[in-house]
């Protein structure tokens, strides 16, 4: 009977320190809850709302997979709010219940890559593409990439950047964000009509988007500018080639259909054409 009690004792000594060691966690119904209308405050750019929702969160549930999801939710309406060092603080309170969430493994790296620390966040995101090369998760591994492009972009590693973006791409070919970012890299770089043609496929992938169309537009721009050795204008609409205006004043009037409202390519139609 003694050997009994003692073997019992040590069950109960073992789940008494397993539970200290891990917590809850199974979230509540009402947790679980709050927890997925502060997400979608954070997907809709409500951020503040939805910082007040995941600190919510963090005082009235227990579980830790509560707690994990919560302080990546917060982290992510800081970054949302450029709130990077709190961001930062946040994204590390979560990595301290789960060391490979993968949320808040993005939003550290997110915050760091605010905070220019690029070198710690290319860390980071490589050590995500790690964690999710198996599971293949190819939004999050897309978005991933693009994010190891801004970083080279911002280093003036065009080429990296490149490959960078093309990976994204490659991972998840219908998002039309990945198309102009390429643009942007090769703007960057200096590669203008490259950079028209990346916003073309933008385009072709969704006609309305408003972004694709300023940048292409911008980028005709910058390219006509140093086609005619110019900045002005007013110089450039007494330079430029009948076929040149008739492409750039084309760009310019579907762009404004298309919603652009941009006072530097408002004075360029004044002046080219007219």
């Amino acid at each position: 009977m003694k050997n009994y009690f003692s073997a019992l004792s040590l069950i109960v000594l073992s789940l008494a320190f397993s539970h200290c060691k891990s917590g809850l966690v199974t979230t509540s119904n009402g947790c679980y809850n709050l927890i997925n209308s502060a997400q979608a405050q954070n997907k809709a750019g409500d951020y503040s709302t939805a910082l007040d929702n995941f600190n919510t969160v963090l005082k009235k549930c227990d579980a830790y997979d509560a707690k994990e999801k919560a302080f990546a939710g917060k982290a992510g309406a800081l970054n949302g709010l450029h709130q990077y060092n709190d961001a930062l603080e946040a994204a590390n309170q979560g990595l301290k219940i789960n060391k490979n969430s993968l949320d808040n493994l993005f939003e550290k790296a997110s915050a760091e890559l605010g905070l220019g620390m690029d070198a710690d966040a290319k860390a980071e995101f490589n050590t995500i593409l790690g964690l999710t090369e198996k599971n293949r998760n190819t939004t999050q591994r897309a978005n991933i990439y693009a994010k190891m492009a801004e970083i080279d972009t911002r280093q003036h590693m065009y080429n990296e950047a490149l490959n960078n973006i093309q990976q994204a791409i490659n991972t998840d070919n219908g998002n039309t964000a990945f198309y102009i970012q390429r643009g942007d890299i090769n703007t960057a770089a200096g590669n203008l009509s490259a950079a028209v043609d990346n916003y073309d496929e933008a385009i072709a992938k969704d006609g309305n988007s408003t972004a694709a169309w300023r940048a292409k537009t911008n980028a005709i721009i910058r390219l006509y500018q140093k086609k005619y050795g110019t900045n002005d204008a007013g110089t450039l609409g007494k330079k430029i080639s009948t076929t040149d205006r008739q492409t750039l004043c084309n760009s310019i009037r579907t762009s404004q259909q298309k919603g652009v409202n941009d006072a530097a390519i408002g004075l360029v139609q004044l002046s080219v054409c007219k």
